[in-house]
């Protein structure tokens, strides 16, 4: 597979065999949600994650999904409340309420509310219409029969409380990212490039290097795509929250616009939500599910990422197997044309970008693959940007850049950290990598080979063309 599988831990992922059995499938990534459990419980699927990566050899990158400035309700003394279609609920600013009443913990949402607006709860469980406000309550009338549970989440169609970015928590949950070696943090509810400088701050402060992934969700994020693209490291659409704010009949060009600006900019991209949500509790996907799997792959995502389909579904295993089947069938279907329009929709025209272009254009020209040893992960993401047709087997000296370059489309990583001592030179790292490809099965006689010497800025790249004899 070129488009990468992300998998989200949970209860359904609790033990280092079934985590094996995901990355032999084909899982490049494991998310770990910080807005649930606490940190004893994310300590044991670090662990998890980090055995099973180092018992099978194969880097895999952790995330860590930060809980964001989300509007929530507070406890319910009695749940679920059913909501019956015309009946009007009053929601007041507090942890809890006894008097059947529904408590919000934040201000911000009682500053905004107007007459008129629509109130969503939850994933849309539950969807009202504001009929009257006050400075610290609003009534709404139920559209629809519905559902309201303690910590759901509250979305104002449209309109986005002033709500600071990061709390205590997410600033202790950023700290702990870094200390236990996360390769990206997933920012939830950017609205700008400031908010990625301010993730960024703090990971620096802390002394880390981990990655920074900005969630779009907002109309304001939407707005502001370009400047967030730029500024962070990947970029994920998070359809559910894009839902809440948008008319659903709006999200498939809005997923369109999310992709293609990431790839025009060289940021790798994820789609999530909702994929294989019907394998929460049944072990094949449904219909529409695979089409919208398979038009996400068609567009050229680099990744694809499942939620409670294997932190809390039943059939986790099944839900993986089934995501590559549909991945492996909707690449087998992308056309050269296609590929073609991506390439001619991209951003920049450097001498590096030129020297890729070039380089990608010799091996799809004679149908061989591409090596690439790289240190410092300049090329090889150039290479994935231009959704490469060959397989590009890239191979680097540092676990850290392996476990960041695992979720680029295309690229097929390995973590020479055992292989390679000290200040290896390029030509000895290609040498390695080489027997290593030949090793792993990536290389057999008769293939036409296109090797890269994937230099710092400033140096000289060399390219070797060759076909394996032995």
């Amino acid at each position: 597979m070129k488009t990468k599988i992300i998998a989200t831990l949970g209860p359904s992922l609790r033990s280092v065999d079934l985590v094996k059995k995901l990355i032999r499938e084909g899982v490049s990534g494991f998310r770990i949600n910080f807005s649930h459990g606490d940190k004893a419980e994310w300590d044991e699927f670090v662990k998890l994650v980090k055995e099973a990566s180092s018992e099978l050899e194969q880097p895999v990158a952790l995330i860590g999904d930060l809980r964001g400035p989300q509007i929530r309700i507070g406890f319910l003394s009695e749940e679920p409340v059913k909501i019956e279609q015309d009946k009007v609920l009053k929601f007041v600013l507090g942890e809890k309420s006894d008097r059947g009443e529904i408590p919000v913990k934040t201000r911000g949402v009682f500053e905004v509310v107007e007459v008129g607006d629509v109130i969503l709860v939850g994933d849309g469980e539950c969807v009202l219409r504001v009929v009257e406000t006050g400075d610290d309550y609003f009534l709404a009338r139920a559209l629809y029969d519905g559902v309201v549970r303690s910590g759901k989440k509250i979305v104002v169609k449209g309109k986005e409380p002033n709500i600071p970015l990061l709390d205590s928590e997410d600033v202790s949950s950023i700290k702990y990212a870094v200390e236990r070696g996360f390769t990206f943090i997933g920012v939830s509810y950017v609205r700008s490039g400031r908010d990625i400088s301010i993730v960024r701050n703090l990971i620096s402060e802390a002394k880390g290097s981990t990655g920074v992934i900005a969630k779009i969700e907002t109309p304001t994020a939407y707005r502001n795509l370009k400047e967030i693209v730029k500024a962070s490291d990947m970029i994920l659409t998070a359809r559910g929250d894009l839902g809440l704010h948008f008319d659903l009949d709006k999200l498939p060009r809005i997923q369109k616009d999310i992709t293609m600006t990431s790839i025009s900019y060289g940021k790798p991209v994820i789609v999530a939500t909702q994929l294989l949500e019907s394998m929460v509790n049944q072990p094949r996907p449904n219909r529409s599910e695979v089409v919208d799997v398979y038009n996400a792959v068609h567009d050229m995502v680099d990744s694809i990422m499942l939620a409670d389909e294997t932190a809390v579904g039943k059939y986790p295993l099944e839900a993986v197997r089934w995501l590559k089947k549909i991945i492996e069938s909707a690449e087998a279907d992308i056309k050269p044309e296609h590929t073609k329009v991506v390439r001619g929709s991209l951003e920049g025209n450097s001498l590096k970008d030129k020297y890729v272009y070039g380089l990608l254009s010799l091996a799809e020209s004679v149908e061989g693959k591409i090596l690439v040893f790289s240190k410092t992960g300049s090329v090889p993401p150039l290479i994935a940007r231009l959704r490469p047709r060959v397989d590009v087997v890239v191979g680097t000296p540092s676990r850290e850049l392996a476990e960041r370059l695992v979720l680029y489309y295309g690229l097929r990583v390995y973590d020479m950290s055992k292989r390679v001592q000290g200040d290896v030179s390029y030509d000895q790292g290609i040498v390695e990598l080489e027997k290593l490809a030949r090793e792993k099965n990536e290389l057999s006689i008769g293939d036409i080979v296109v090797e890269s010497f994937a230099k710092p800025a400033g140096e000289m790249h060399e390219i070797i063309i060759k076909r394996m004899l032995a």
